[in-house]
């Protein structure tokens, strides 16, 4: 009898060692399972982030893979300001959500066509008031969207319009000349234009010039390849840092290389901006290639007409030689600089 006990309890012992094996296995395969996906994702940010970084051919910052209580933190501190999913894994900047996102409605975003739209037109074609033919296309485009290719007057009147994607050595003589002349532009800078030069963005706010905002990421091939999301973190991100620093609301935006879509413009109307194109522009913004700058304003006064918007770079060496004097010889054909009217929201007090 004693030998049988023994032989039952051996039995009996090894089936519970059995089970605590098995038990085991199972829970170490769910635990292999759950940390696959985890290094993939963290895997393709590093990747996407310098795939981005690699596009713009600007200094940029890859979002590292957050740990559980890094993730925590960041969550504490950015629910008090607003309700918002985390950046996607491609989006290069830190960042944090400070705008109201009530007016931003993705879901209707989502059922818009986001077909990137390239912006350009001959000037050779032109109207009866020496406008390109071509903004008239992207006018009836647009309608439904918004989008301004040139202001609807026969004043005499033109804007001056001028990109800041970085700094080349000439903004301060441009701003020189501007203040000489008494003409006010709007300045659209990027997020490296901000983070290295914020006390040329100071000298033009108080100097009576409009900022506006033109992206962080600069995406090479257009914005609209990112998604709505992506745009609006990073449309966000130049607003809230300029807001935050200099008390200074934008309003306007102009889109890189001017590549748009009706899905990108909605958004941003939602935002409360305004996408701004141009009815002028010339290759200017190559600095090894610079036009020769008799040509070069000779174009800029050839092509002058009634609510005219101008797109000149500032990293232009030409531009900065020529601005005098196409203030002047916009002037003597009778035309003026208006300010470009926008509603700006007051500073912080």
């Amino acid at each position: 009898m004693k030998s049988i006990n023994k032989l039952i309890a051996l039995v009996l012992a090894m089936a519970m060692c059995l089970s605590l094996l098995t038990g085991c296995r199972k829970s170490g395969q769910k635990a292999d399972a759950a940390e696959v996906p985890a290094a993939s994702s963290a895997e393709a940010s590093q990747s996407s982030g310098e795939d981005a970084a690699a596009a713009t051919g600007e200094a940029s910052v890859s979002v590292p893979a957050e740990d559980e209580s890094t993730s925590a933190e960041t969550s504490a501190e950015t629910s008090a300001a607003a309700e918002n999913t985390d950046a996607p894994a491609d989006y290069p900047y830190d960042y944090t959500v400070k705008m109201d996102v009530t007016n931003v409605d993705f879901d209707a975003l989502s059922a818009l066509d986001n077909e990137s739209i390239p912006y350009g037109f001959s000037t050779k074609n032109r109207d009866e008031l020496n406008r390109p033919d071509g903004i008239y296309y992207y006018d009836t485009l647009y309608a439904d969207y918004g989008g301004v290719t040139h202001i609807d007057t026969e004043d005499k009147t033109v804007y001056l319009t001028m990109d800041e994607g970085y700094e080349a050595g000439h903004t301060p003589d441009i701003l020189d000349t501007l203040k000489e002349k008494n003409v006010k532009a709007v300045f659209f800078i990027t997020k490296q234009f901000y983070d290295e030069h914020p006390e040329l963005i100071q000298r033009m706010i108080d100097e009576g010039h409009i900022i506006g905002n033109h992206t962080c990421a600069h995406k090479a091939g257009g914005m609209p390849q990112m998604g709505a999301q992506a745009q609006y973190e990073d449309y966000k991100w130049l607003n809230d840092a300029v807001y935050d620093t200099f008390g200074y609301q934008m309003r306007l935006f102009r889109y890189p290389e001017g590549v748009s879509s009706k899905q990108s413009i909605q958004l941003l109307n939602m935002m409360g901006y305004k996408s701004v194109f141009w009815s002028f522009a010339y290759r200017d913004f190559v600095l090894d290639d610079q036009m020769d700058p008799a040509d070069a304003l000779s174009q800029c006064l050839d092509q002058v007409h009634p609510g005219a918007i101008y797109l000149l770079h500032a990293v232009s060496a030409t531009n900065t030689e020529i601005m005098g004097d196409f203030i002047d010889g916009v002037r003597e054909k009778g035309y003026d600089f208006g300010v470009f009217p926008v509603e700006t929201a007051p500073a912080k007090e």
